[in-house]
């Protein structure tokens, strides 16, 4: 939803014509950008290093210079993710609020963070890194997942209250798999400085 949220800001701020009317509504746009941009960028992103913080933090840290500053307990890593996620890859999490972060991997936030300019160079590519590097996770026999890993059992039931469309077989879309090539292809691109 971040993403797309920063892509939507993007778009208005490109829409809107600057005169004396809209100019306090684009500076506005503008430094909600920025600020959305920052907030992804240090605290939703995930890798290897970001893991190896996240074990050392110290909780209940409530001050403007706080490392810790959500409040995640280093417990809440989930085990699947140390031997999951690659050396070089890294993507954005699910979800951030206080004492919780949503570890999942969500395909199409990702990839578009790619194509609207969301993640630095660094953490596009290892977002594509990851990709390549657990294909058969994310992709496998079938199409491009929506989520990874899919929630199954007692956690499905809480956290969707039975929603059929996030089940195990549901998560896979054939049209994320096309959208992998274009986020590819921008990838390919000169990025302006």
């Amino acid at each position: 939803m971040q993403a797309l949220f920063y892509s939507a800001l993007r778009c208005s701020r490109e829409m809107l014509i600057v005169n004396d009317a809209t100019k306090s509504l684009v500076a506005a746009v503008s430094n909600r950008l920025s600020a959305l941009c920052f907030h992804m960028r240090e605290y939703y992103w995930v890798d290897m290093k970001k893991i190896n913080e996240i074990y050392r933090y110290k909780t209940e840290e409530y001050s403007t210079d706080a490392v810790n500053k959500f409040n995640i307990y280093p417990e809440q890593i989930p085990s699947w993710l140390v031997d999951w996620i690659s050396e070089e890859g890294g993507y954005f999490i699910g979800n951030l609020q206080p004492a919780h972060m949503d570890f999942r991997f969500f395909s199409l936030g990702n990839l578009w963070a790619i194509v609207s300019s969301l993640g630095t160079t660094r953490q596009n590519q290892g977002i594509l890194n990851l990709i390549e590097a657990k294909w058969d996770d994310i992709v496998g026999q079938m199409p491009l997942k929506i989520c990874y890993p899919a929630l199954e059992g007692e956690e499905w039931r809480i956290t969707t209250g039975c929603d059929p469309k996030n089940t195990y077989g549901s998560s896979k879309f054939l049209f994320l798999f096309y959208m992998i090539v274009i986020f590819a292809r921008v990838m390919l691109q000169p990025q302006p400085s």
